[in-house]
């Protein structure tokens, strides 16, 4: 064998071990290519599902909270219904002849000689031509009702502590009546 047929093979051969390993090697490449693909794939879609995870979770926290402000906008209508019928059922009160009457026969109960009869003084001049007798004392502190003061007990019967204490045991009742379902 010649040197050059020697050389031509040694070259061959080394051209094909260059060949091999250069397919060797892309086909690693390729290999790994493929795997990242897949790996960016995957972390594509989890983060994906998160996302909507994390959307449907805001979504369900905004429809929550919506609903319990209409809930609260709701109750506090109502409660401003109720005041306004417990405001109209005192107005319509102290406009009745049944009001005054109400006061005289509380003086006319509860009171004697030396109790002090405290009324607003709206109703003053009204219970004074109703009890000629009774000494009373108007006061621009209270509103309407009046207050017997019998020597160290005070007996409040100013409507709106009466209004106030039969709110708390009527409201559930009035409320039942108002937002039947």
């Amino acid at each position: 064998m010649s040197l050059d047929k020697l050389t031509k093979t040694i070259i061959e051969s080394a051209e094909k071990k260059a060949q091999e390993i250069s397919e060797k090697y892309k086909q690693e490449i390729q290999k790994l290519r493929d795997e990242t693909d897949e790996q960016i794939k995957k972390l594509t879609q989890e983060n994906n599902e998160r996302i909507t995870q994390e959307q449907a979770l805001i979504k369900t926290q905004a429809i929550s909270n919506a609903e319990l402000n209409a809930q609260q906008k709701i109750l506090q209508t109502k409660w401003m219904i109720i005041d306004e019928v417990f405001q109209k059922a005192q107005d319509k009160f102290i406009a009745s002849d049944a009001y005054i009457n109400s006061l005289k026969d509380l003086i006319v109960k509860n009171a004697d000689k030396t109790s002090e009869i405290i009324i607003s003084k709206k109703d003053y001049d009204k219970l004074q031509k109703l009890l000629p007798n009774v000494k009373l004392t108007a006061s621009d502190n209270l509103l309407n009702g009046l207050v017997i003061k019998k020597s160290r007990v005070e007996l409040n019967y100013s409507l709106d502590r009466i209004i106030s204490s039969l709110k708390s045991e009527l409201v559930i009742e009035l409320s039942k009546l108002l937002f039947i379902k």
